[in-house]
């Protein structure tokens, strides 16, 4: 991360328990543009796994990519939205909770039920 960066975020959140907010994109925060490529080639990534999208081989050319041509990360953005908007969303019981998000469960499905169950389960005992 790039030192300045951290310094500064470090001045915004002294504090693990700090309630203050920081904006994800430093360069054009209330703006939809590319800028948030331009900060992750500059090392100004806030999240770890944003930063991995520079730092790792696989991925680096996309990111250069969008930085440096917003016009094709308006492109692919459309794209993109238009193939989410096309998933079938399954509910209920039809659908899991991975355990890892980059693979499906082998064993038994964990659906939402049981994770809100279990979460209500512990909350009522906390208070």
């Amino acid at each position: 991360m790039d030192k300045t960066f951290a310094n500064n975020l470090k001045r915004s959140c002294p504090t693990a328990d700090s309630n203050n907010t920081v904006n994800m994109d430093i360069r054009s925060p209330n703006v939809f543009d590319n800028k948030y490529y331009v900060d992750l080639m500059n090392r100004q990534g806030l999240f770890t796994s944003d930063q991995d999208l520079y730092t790792d081989k696989r991925t680096r050319g996309i990111v250069t990519s969008f930085a440096v041509n917003q016009s094709l990360f308006f492109e692919k953005f459309v794209i993109g939205m238009i193939k989410m908007g096309q998933l079938n969303v399954l509910t209920g019981g039809q659908g899991e909770i991975r355990n890892r998000c980059d693979r499906r469960n082998k064993d038994k499905k964990v659906d939402i039920a049981t994770v809100v169950e279990e979460l209500e389960e512990t909350f009522s005992a906390l208070f």
